[in-house]
């Protein structure tokens, strides 16, 4: 077998149970995640499962514990398959360690880091039958160093919560598999020994890997100062010498700063100190957790990275336990389109003692009477499939409850016959307690300060692009993007090609996610001197004083977001940000967030960064579609499947085109160069992004020469925008007229940006700054279509409309 010693597996023991090795090994686990390391926390504590997942319960899917798979399964499977096999070879023992049955913890760690738990085991009938019967001898050694080395080249770090006592299990814990011990114990005289003579046994073991041994006092009261030094004091005799390799005074240190304080408040709940405790306070138990997690690592990780307090408080509620349970389950409904009014309605909630689950079927499961059902009504929950399938109907099902969020949802049978109880238009207040009115509670809990926030909430200062109604098929990064954000507070969306929707996502997160911040700006980044004269623009608009130049303008306004000045929930959304030297200095730090969508890789290294991929094929159908209704839903599936992995842009200007043109699929097909489509073909065929877009500008110039010219005249001004203005103005008719003597009235070149639009080729901004741009995959396109002279004439004409514009 390939050796591959890059990861470290660390096992955390203790000779008696009750000591809070678990939770000290979960927190240890959730700072190296937090600090980009890749992490494995694995539940050896067969005999007592289900303790360590419970830590991460928040971040887990819904419904998962006890019922995956997990250790003592990949076990079992492993002895079965030795039994049936007879005689293995290398690559089956491979095989059978590289089965996946680790769970992956919900949260955006920064960097490369993640977090995944391996359970002991589906906890169902079978189990502990299943764990009484395993012989352990069966654990061929070979299999047990296959699965060391795969767990040593997948994670940075594996810790093992090996159960108490002594037996074969727990060899394979503290002496086969580690390359660490954190042998944990407390200063009474049989967890004492217990712990040194297993240390001794780990030490002692002939011919062995060498076994790092950290002794590690827990649950210490300090408050007697007497039992405690003579508690100390023998515990540093029975481990003399360890850890091994250090000085006096080093030893010294470590024994003094490696110990476990025993804290009230962690009784009846499993919680983790990072998100219980605040940081920066030195006795806490997150402070020991952190100087334990130094121990380990070497001094490489010695802190839990800073983590927003709002978000800190809003997901420590998560750990509560309701304080008066109702005996009635509630079901929540939504689309991710409304996650905010979710997050907060669920919030309230919980807060007053309601069990909230994500479906029916978790509903059904629990004992009680039959769940209750609340839907978020809105346009976007009405126009998607739950609607129809999701909520309960069935004879004699309490009647759901209707939470409209959204004026425009009108909701049709079989919801219409239920009055809605409404709460767009109300403040927080009186929308929490419409809420609990509407299930009956029996108390108004008062908010405790960690809900996320309010829905209705508008940012006191925002300057964004109109939202896109058409924005579909990417929730699942949307949502991996605000998550991101509340950690690692700078985020870049990255794409692996041009037309991917890098925009229209942060279009869509600024409006969807609007409720969480007091002020969003949007920020030219495509040039340095754009970007600053986006900053300087906020700075008027937050009320700054003019500054010289829009370089000091920008400096200004950035010094006082890092102060949390006049704002402290703040986002600015980077577009198109350049490399990342080309805005140095330009990127605030602070209480608020930064959003950058960007095409340079060299981001990676600068921020949290999202990779957009291809959307799902029934997204695409759904694009088309959206843009030619007439096309039918196995057209559309035919199309989608000749078209291949087209950008969202590129399909939509082929829906475009199919509508503008009343043109067939394959009349469409043949100006994209592709021919018919292929029903039934398992492999789609690919077209260039750019065709679209060339197929689009030739139907616009054989429709509208002068609108062909207005679309030449936005690519030569880019990055900037045309402002709407500029556009209808005298000048624009006298400059369009050469192109279309047709052009007679101002009001005609409305018409023109109209064929613009219709086409999928610029983009109109109504309702904010009136103005008219096109996107970076079109301008290219157009450009590259014109000849050097072409070009020179265009930007002739693009230079007299401005000049007579600004006269």
């Amino acid at each position: 077998m390939t050796e591959n010693r890059d990861g470290r597996i660390i096992t955390f023991y203790s000779y008696k149970g009750g000591v809070g090795r678990t939770m000290a090994l979960a927190n240890v686990a959730w700072i190296l995640a937090a600090n980009g390391h890749r992490v494995l926390a694995v539940d050896w504590d067969l005999e007592t499962p289900g303790g360590l997942p419970r830590y991460f319960k928040p971040f887990l899917p819904p419904g998962s514990l006890g019922t995956t798979p997990g250790l003592i399964d990949l076990f079992a499977d492993f002895a079965d398959a030795a039994r049936r096999r007879g005689l293995p070879d290398e690559g089956f023992y491979r095989r059978q360690a590289d089965v996946e049955h680790a769970m992956s913890v919900k949260w955006a760690f920064p960097g490369p880091g993640w977090l995944n738990c391996l359970p002991a085991g589906r906890q169902d009938r079978n189990y502990h039958a299943t764990l009484q019967s395993f012989r352990w001898n069966e654990l061929d050694g070979r299999f047990l160093e296959a699965l060391r080395e795969r767990w040593q080249r997948d994670y940075d770090f594996v810790l093992i919560d090996s159960r108490s006592g002594m037996g074969s299990a727990v060899d394979i814990c503290i002496r086969e598999l580690p390359d660490t011990l954190v042998s944990c114990f407390t200063l009474n005289d049989q967890s004492i020994d217990g712990a040194a003579l297993t240390a001794q046994h780990v030490l002692g073991r002939p011919g062995g890997r060498e076994i790092r041994v950290l002794p590690v006092p827990m649950r210490v009261n300090t408050a007697r100062r007497a039992a405690f030094a003579a508690g100390q004091a023998m515990a540093r005799a029975r481990f003399a010498g360890l850890p091994h390799g250090l000085s006096a005074d080093a030893a010294h240190r470590y024994w003094q700063e490696n110990r476990i304080p025993h804290r009230t408040g962690y009784e009846h709940e499993e919680v983790l100190a990072t998100f219980k405790d605040p940081p920066g306070e030195t006795d806490s138990l997150l402070s020991a957790y952190e100087r334990l997690t130094a121990a380990i690592t070497g001094g490489r990780v010695t802190r839990l990275p800073e983590l927003d307090e709002s978000l800190r408080k809003y997901h420590l509620g998560a750990f509560r336990r309701p304080l008066a349970p109702e005996t009635t389950p509630l079901v929540l409904l939504s689309v991710p389109q409304d996650r905010m009014w979710a997050d907060w309605v669920r919030h309230v909630l919980t807060q007053a003692g309601f069990q909230v689950v994500p479906s029916a079927f978790d509903a059904g499961r629990q004992d009680g009477a039959a769940p209750r059902t609340v839907i978020l009504l809105s346009a976007a929950f009405l126009g998607s499939p739950r609607s129809g399938v999701d909520w309960p109907s069935a004879e004699g099902a309490p009647p759901p409850v209707l939470l409209r969020i959204d004026d425009s949802a009108a909701s049709a049978p079989p919801l219409a016959r239920f009055a809605p109880v409404e709460l767009t238009g109300l403040d927080e207040e009186q929308a929490r307690t419409a809420v609990l009115r509407s299930v009956g509670a029996r108390d108004s809990a008062s908010p405790d300060g960690t809900a996320p926030g309010f829905p209705n909430h508008l940012p006191a200062v925002a300057e964004a692009p109109p939202r896109n109604p058409r924005f579909l098929g990417r929730d699942v990064p949307l949502d991996t993007v605000h998550d991101a954000l509340g950690v690692s507070r700078r985020v870049a969306v990255r794409a692996t090609g041009m037309g991917m929707g890098r925009r229209q996502l942060a279009v869509e997160y600024v409006h969807r996610f609007r409720a969480d911040y007091d002020l969003v700006w949007w920020v030219r980044g495509v040039e340095r001197r754009l970007a600053t004269q986006s900053l300087a623009r906020l700075a008027a608009a937050v009320g700054l004083p003019p500054r010289d130049s829009a370089e000091d303008g920008a400096a200004e306004v950035l010094s006082h977001l890092q102060a949390g000045q006049p704002y402290a929930r703040w986002l600015l959304v980077y577009d198109d940000a350049a490399d990342p030297e080309e805005l140095a200095g330009l990127l605030p730090s602070g209480p608020g967030r930064v959003l950058l969508t960007v095409r340079d890789a060299a981001w990676e290294s600068r921020a949290h960064t999202v990779v957009l991929d291809h959307i799902a094929p029934i997204r695409r159908v759904e694009l088309l579609r959206g843009r030619a209704p007439d096309l039918s839903a196995l057209s559309a599936t035919d199309l989608a499947k000749a078209l291949g992995e087209l950008p969202p842009l590129a399909l939509d200007q082929v829906g475009a085109w199919l509508a503008a043109t009343g043109g067939t699929v394959d009349e469409c097909l043949g100006e994209l160069g592709l021919g018919g489509p292929a029903p039934g073909s398992d492999v789609p065929r690919s077209v260039a992004a750019q065709a679209p877009t060339r197929m689009a500008q030739t139907a616009l110039r054989k429709r509208s020469p002068a609108a062909c010219r207005l679309l030449q005249l936005c690519c030569c001004f880019w990055p900037l925008e045309l402002s709407l203005g500029t556009v209808c103005g005298a000048e624009a008719l006298a400059v369009l007229r050469r192109h279309d003597p047709a052009l007679r009235a101002r009001s005609q070149l409305e018409d023109l940006v109209a064929e613009l639009e219709r086409f999928c080729l610029a983009e109109v901004d109504r309702l904010g700054k009136e103005t008219l741009r096109v996107h970076r995959l079109v301008q290219a396109v157009v450009l590259a279509d014109l000849s050097p002279e072409e070009q020179e004439s265009a930007r002739r004409d693009l230079h007299s409309l401005l000049h007579a514009t600004s006269a």
